[in-house]
């Protein structure tokens, strides 16, 4: 009997931006890998899986434009909090996830206070990423490094960054809670709308965006225009979607079911390989789409601002960019010696789901 394949979609035929890199990406991941490392979160298996996803050439791609080694060290200290965290939540319990959400977020509003001894050191890791950020008497936004760094001092034009990401990295942790009481009670969300509405925030893909704005000066009434907040979603959607595409078969012999493709075989009544092919096409219509909001950003009587406007769309696309080539080259999707690419799209099924037949959806 012949291996059972499956053959993913090619999302990104006709994807116009090419991926760049950023000139800090050898010495400043360096220095937040180790900043991980002197946490104890890893073990040392665990490590050096962490180390050969390659979660430093994501970040590269995904913030290629930060000009500053400082913009860019909060952004890597970003990439490797968000994969310690996914990686350590995945397992959890709803009860278990509400106790280590919870003193997160603490952390993350009290980052000035020491954490307990005995605490889950993700806590600590919280507290020490958001450390990285201060406000000044005067209301500026300063950029400095944790006591375990030397000194790291940069002024940030927009001081409103840290409430915007702490209000989004607060959405994305009760996110968490949601999707393990979706585990615990071995639930499928019953409709792709109601998945990508709690989706989008599982991904933590907003909180990202936000780093976005950190070198750009835009004015909220900008930000809130409704041709940026559709460029916003769908960015956030090709993003979360891609990875349920690209991630879908290691997922899937693990028996997770916070995918795209699943929650499509389970309201339509569809195969893995039609699933896989519903979610690609859903996929490149949303290319189309983004591609012709990239065409209509405001435009404003500032040059300035049209300029940062551009940039900052432009960073978006470069992180969907990054989200599709990681996943790609990554091995923690796929082996060594298994590239999609010179496969044409066919790949090994590598498993079954667990306990499908005691599902349910919601």
């Amino acid at each position: 009997m012949p291996a059972a394949v499956l053959e993913l979609p090619d999302i990104h035929e006709r994807w116009p931006f090419a991926p760049s890199h950023n000139r800090w990406e050898a010495t400043v991941w360096a220095e937040s890998s180790a900043w991980i490392e002197s946490l104890g979160i890893l073990s040392d298996r665990r490590l050096k899986q962490f180390k050969l996803a390659d979660f430093g050439g994501l970040a590269s791609m995904a913030y290629s434009q930060f000009i500053h080694a400082d913009h860019y060290r909060v952004a890597c200290d970003m990439i490797n909090l968000l994969f310690v965290f996914d990686d350590f939540s995945d397992s959890l319990s709803a009860e278990s996830a509400l106790n280590i959400t919870t003193a997160s977020l603490n952390a993350l509003s009290n980052w000035e206070t020491p954490r307990q001894e005995g605490e889950h050191p993700i806590v600590e890791m919280h507290r020490r990423f958001l450390s990285s950020f201060n406000l000044t008497s005067k209301g500026a936004l300063i950029l400095f490094s944790t006591p375990s760094f030397s000194e790291r001092l940069h002024r940030v034009s927009r001081p409103d960054i840290l409430s915007r990401f702490v209000a989004s990295y607060d959405k994305y942790l009760k996110a968490v809670v949601t999707e393990a009481k979706d585990r615990d009670s071995q639930t499928i969300r019953s409709t792709l709308a109601s998945y990508l509405a709690l989706r989008r925030e599982t991904g933590a893909v907003t909180c990202c965006f936000n780093l976005l704005l950190i070198p750009h000066q835009i004015p909220d009434d900008i930000l809130c225009d409704s041709r940026i907040k559709e460029l916003d979603t769908l960015g956030l959607d090709l993003v979360c979607l891609g990875n349920d595409i690209l991630s879908f078969n290691v997922e899937y012999a693990r028996g997770d079911t916070h995918n795209a493709v699943i929650v499509v075989m389970h309201e339509h009544g569809l195969s893995i390989q039609d699933a896989m092919d519903f979610v690609g096409r859903w996929y490149r219509d949303k290319v189309e789409d983004f591609c012709t909001a990239m065409r209509n950003l405001p435009l404003c009587c500032s040059l300035y601002t049209r300029n940062h406007i551009k940039m900052y769309a432009t960073g978006i696309a470069n992180w969907v960019t990054a989200n599709y080539e990681w996943s790609l080259r990554s091995s923690r999707y796929f082996p060594a010696g298994e590239d999609p690419l010179r496969t044409n799209w066919i790949v090994p099924l590598m498993g079954q789901l667990r306990g499908s037949g005691s599902l349910r959806e919601n």
